[in-house]
């Protein structure tokens, strides 16, 4: 018969259930223990955990091999709040007091939850002061979750918000983006509310970018080119300056996109591994345009689910398509984001605190003007843009699509 015991570092020697023909490291995940913090035997020979697979008659010892207590991630201790009836959703989050963590949990059911979000909603808007009534802005409405659950949100809490001049922004241009269900559901969510919403196509995006061929086309070629992995970085650059240039025409200071918590965590992720600086959360100056972030305490899951509760026919949206899914790195930091929830219950309210704090002491270099596109930008170190030029349009000159 197989055994694994587990022996950890606060003295307690745990017999861990297995099953034959798995990993050692298959084995660890299932409970909890990271790969780093051992060190493994089988049968009294040291084994490397990724590749090591446990046979019928191995028994299988792991030595904790730094000193703390991982059942502070593994089995912390948790208090459950008042319990509905029938859940649909669970709220973790972690709170450290003097030293000692507790993750308390709510248990929410559908009406619980949609109050929950609203809530949320309203408060952090408030508290930050991100929307001005009276104060003409425009929003960036691609008909995903995020941008649709956030108009369907204001709308729900105008009587908490008041109203503001808000215009929403669809820029169209390629496949993904024109694609019928999530493109019907900018129009629905914007009929329905009463929201005026301009469509910006591809020939505003050729002007804008001074393009000497179709967007479309340009585009193909970058997936097929060198720079196929700054997809993701072109378009929303695109999509975001296409929103910016409509902000001009109105007169508006202010943008709102529907960035969620899990999008921004892992933007702090990227922050970290790049070097990259980037503005403050949940609001930032870009040139002469405040952003700002409406949705930065709501999680991507939780959006989904409010959108499923209080306007399921706005939830039924197409397939990523390959200028909207990313290259692997986006997945990765995005896997990340997903995984510290997990270890990190409310893990965002921490970081976005505490980034807020750091943001105020980092001294940014100031905002170049993009000579093509009229885009305000962060110069980065190390980027291979010349100054005066963006990143996105220096691509763009680089692969000879823009005119001279």
């Amino acid at each position: 018969m197989p055994s694994a015991v587990f022996f950890t570092k606060t003295g307690v020697a745990e017999t861990l259930p297995m099953t034959v023909g798995t990993t050692v490291r298959d084995l660890l995940r299932a409970h909890g223990i990271p790969t780093n913090a051992v060190l493994t035997t089988i049968n009294g020979q040291v084994v490397a955990e990724r590749v090591a697979v446990i046979g019928p008659d191995d028994h299988v010892e792991i030595h904790q091999v730094r000193h703390y207590d991982l059942d502070v991630v593994r089995r912390p201790p948790e208090r459950v709040l008042a319990s509905a009836q029938t859940p649909i959703y669970a709220k973790s989050a972690l709170f450290d007091r003097d030293g000692r963590v507790e993750v308390q949990t709510e248990h929410m059911d559908a009406a619980h939850f949609v109050a929950y979000v609203e809530e949320t909603f309203t408060s952090s808007v408030q508290a930050d002061k991100l929307l001005g009534e009276g104060t003409p802005a425009v929003v960036g409405l691609s008909g995903g979750r995020d941008s649709v659950a956030f108009l369907a949100l204001l709308d729900r809490c105008r009587d908490r918000l008041g109203l503001c001049p808000l215009t929403a922004v669809t820029v169209t241009g390629l496949p993904d983006w024109d694609e019928p269900a999530t493109f019907k559901a900018a129009q629905d969510v914007a009929a329905s509310l009463g929201i005026e919403q301009v469509i910006i196509d591809a020939d505003e995006i050729r002007q804008t970018f001074h393009l000497n061929r179709s967007f479309h086309h340009v585009m193909n070629e970058v997936a097929a080119s060198r720079s196929a992995e700054l997809i993701m970085v072109i378009t929303h650059h695109v999509m975001r300056r296409m929103v910016e240039v409509e902000a001009a025409r109105r007169g508006a200071g202010t943008v709102m996109l529907g960035l969620n918590s899990d999008d921004l965590l892992a933007s702090v992720v990227t922050w970290l591994t790049s070097g990259f600086t980037m503005g403050g959360i949940p609001r930032r100056r870009v040139g002469e345009l405040d952003y700002v972030f409406p949705l930065y305490r709501i999680t991507k899951k939780e959006l989904t689910l409010y959108l499923e509760l209080v306007a399921p026919d706005l939830n039924r949206q197409g397939t990523p398509g390959r200028f909207t899914t990313g290259p692997a790195e986006r997945s990765l930091a995005y896997a990340v984001a997903d995984h510290l929830y997990d270890l990190w219950p409310a893990i965002d309210y921490y970081v976005f605190d505490a980034y807020r704090s750091l943001s105020e002491r980092i001294v940014l270099e100031p905002h170049d003007r993009c000579r093509v596109c009229g885009a305000a930008y962060l110069p980065q170190h190390g980027a291979g843009n010349p100054r005066g030029l963006c990143d996105v349009c220096h691509v763009f000159a680089m692969g000879e699509f823009v005119d001279p």
